[in-house]
């Protein structure tokens, strides 16, 4: 019977620590990791515009077209499997002269088709922009520069970005009186607290170069929250 008191004594006890004794401490940090990178491709977006007075001759006229162009950039070394059709509108074209409140007469119709292209030779970048002009687009932007091992660049980062963290918190671990532990989590240096699987946060691209229509340089950032346990 004593023994059970005793026992009972020390449950009863063990209630009356706080709770917050066996609560694991933890430290969040923040950290950020940078690499950079030559690009090594440019994104390249032609419109090819058709027009004539029906549809079923605007559409055998922009297969003719995209049929030039197709050719005309594999003659400038770009592969079929890099040109792909983002997009195209056929729009009715009106003359509006009559007066008299009479409805406007239909004339014909304006087909926009529109080719993004990724060129994987930048010297041959001019090269391409020139057999697009050839081939009838007449309206070329470069929409930017990137580099092929993209998810390789941000795994270097991410691996950056927890050093910087662990750093930080070891820091302050040592400052509490204790040491480092293991991750807890993970997450978007921007989050509220919603954990994420190592290799996301919040991604920064900067270009540099001595012109932006050329970067000589592609920097791939990432910022991240980092929770450790403390030992």
């Amino acid at each position: 019977m004593k023994t059970l008191t005793r026992v009972s004594i020390a449950v009863f006890a063990l209630l009356l620590v706080p709770i917050s004794l066996f609560a694991q401490r933890t430290i969040t940090v923040s950290g950020a990791g940078s690499v950079s990178a030559k690009p090594d491709y440019a994104i390249v977006t032609l419109m090819l515009t058709s027009q004539n007075n029906t549809a079923q001759t605007v559409f055998a006229q922009s297969d003719e077209n995209s049929s030039r162009l197709m050719k005309s950039l594999g003659d400038a070394g770009v592969s079929p499997e890099d040109i792909e059709q983002r997009s195209f509108a056929l729009n009715p074209t009106y003359d509006y002269s009559s007066g008299g409140g009479a409805p406007p007469k239909l004339v014909g119709y304006h087909m926009m088709a529109t080719y993004q292209v990724k060129v994987r030779n930048l010297k041959s970048l001019p090269v391409v922009l020139d057999a697009g002009t050839q081939a009838g687009a007449n309206n070329i932007s470069i929409e930017g520069y990137d580099v092929s091992n993209k998810e390789k660049l941000k795994n270097e980062a991410v691996k950056k970005a927890i050093e910087d963290a662990r750093e930080e918190a070891g820091r302050l671990a040592r400052e509490m009186g204790g040491s480092l532990g293991e991750i807890i989590s993970v997450s978007d240096s921007e989050s509220a607290g919603g954990a994420q699987a190592m290799g996301f946060g919040r991604e920064e691209e900067e270009r540099r170069g001595p012109a932006a229509i050329n970067p000589q340089e592609i920097k791939k950032k990432v910022e991240l929250k980092v929770t450790f346990s403390v030992k």
